[in-house]
């Protein structure tokens, strides 16, 4: 019984050893970005155009389809099948390459070497898609995930992309001023926004961010940090005139949400807390398209009037930018857990 006892206590230090080990290496290695990254400047820009078509779609790294569900959300699988991935990637590449029309696109969720998408660099393949665009890319998670424990999710790196016909005057990465807590916050996003600033006619600036705000049950309190750094920056930037759109995965519902206007075809859900109604002034606008969901629930495989689905990707604009139309691309969430949505707006 002693020899036992010693054969457990030791295996039980080795197990400790073991994770000690393993969160020192984490630690040493964590990615730490710096809160202002500058990708681009260029003073002497053209000056963009008054009309633009700006589209937002959170592709969830071409792994989400309506045939998943995720481990930690509720469901069961980890990552697709390989015949499953390659089947979302060439379908959400198609429809990104429909979307060659549009003044910008931001994206959330792209991998760049995940084994998750079997270390496939999907920032490459969109440029390959649409050379004629500008791409700019903000990284937000970098980390070796380790749950579930019998097949961890393992190496992820991945962020937003915003692609732009047009010539910048400035592209920033910025990071948002939240995070989990030690040891979480390890293998967690380091959340972030793209900025990009463009010459205009009237010698202003408009001023365009993609967003991907904190997501899940627990983090509330981050999300409303991430509210309260984009609403300085879009107040102070329209004080001096510019024009201001700002659209994403804000993972809440606007304030306004109203589920009835929901199409019957989905089973709606609202999202709490929402974004408060006194967020920004009177004279701004949210613009989405109030008849769709835009984000389904990953516990179940989608099925059409059973899974619950939300509205949380939209675009905020400044007073002096003036809403043409905002529509949802329904795509059936086949290729990805959320769907487009296509703003056109005048300056």
């Amino acid at each position: 019984m002693r020899k036992i006892i010693k054969v457990i206590l030791w295996l039980l230090f080795l197990a400790f050893l073991l994770v000690v080990g393993f969160l020192v290496y984490q630690a040493l290695t964590e990615y730490r970005p710096a809160k202002v990254e500058v990708q681009w400047s260029e003073k002497s820009a053209p000056a963009i155009q008054d009309t633009l078509t700006i589209i937002s779609w959170n592709v969830g790294y071409f792994g989400l389809g309506a045939e998943m569900d995720f481990f930690y959300e509720g469901g069961k699988m980890v990552r697709p099948s390989q015949q499953l991935y390659q089947k979302y990637k060439e379908a959400a590449l198609a429809r990104i390459r429909s979307f060659d029309t549009a003044s910008f696109i931001f994206l959330q969720e792209i991998d760049t070497l995940s084994g998750r998408t079997y270390f496939d660099n999907q920032l490459n393949l969109i440029k390959l898609l649409l050379p004629d665009y500008h791409s700019f890319y903000g990284e937000n998670y970098n980390a070796w995930v380790p749950i579930p424990p019998l097949d961890p999710m393992g190496k992820v790196r991945a962020g937003i992309v915003t692609l732009s016909r047009n010539d910048p005057v400035s592209v920033r990465r910025v990071s948002f001023e939240s995070s989990y807590n030690w040891p979480m916050r390890l293998f967690q996003l380091k959340r972030c926004f793209l900025e990009l600033r463009f010459n205009t006619k009237d010698n202003k600036e408009l001023v365009l961010i993609n967003t991907h705000n904190s997501a899940f049950s627990d983090a509330a309190a981050l999300r409303e940090k991430e509210l309260n750094s984009l609403k300085g920056i879009m107040l102070e930037e329209y004080k001096k005139g510019n024009y201001v759109i700002v659209g994403g995965d804000w993972n809440q519902n606007p304030p306004d949400f109203d589920t009835t206007l929901i199409l019957p075809t989905y089973k709606t859900k609202r999202i709490l807390p929402g974004i408060p109604e006194d967020l920004i002034p009177k004279g701004w606008v949210y613009a989405y398209d109030p008849t769709h969901t835009t984000n389904r629930d990953v516990n179940i495989p989608y099925a059409e009037g059973l899974t619950y689905s939300t509205l949380i990707d939209f675009f905020i604009l400044s007073p002096n930018v003036r809403l043409q139309s905002v529509r949802t691309i329904p795509n059936g969430y086949s290729d990805a857990d959320h769907q487009p949505v296509v703003l056109n707006v005048i300056l």
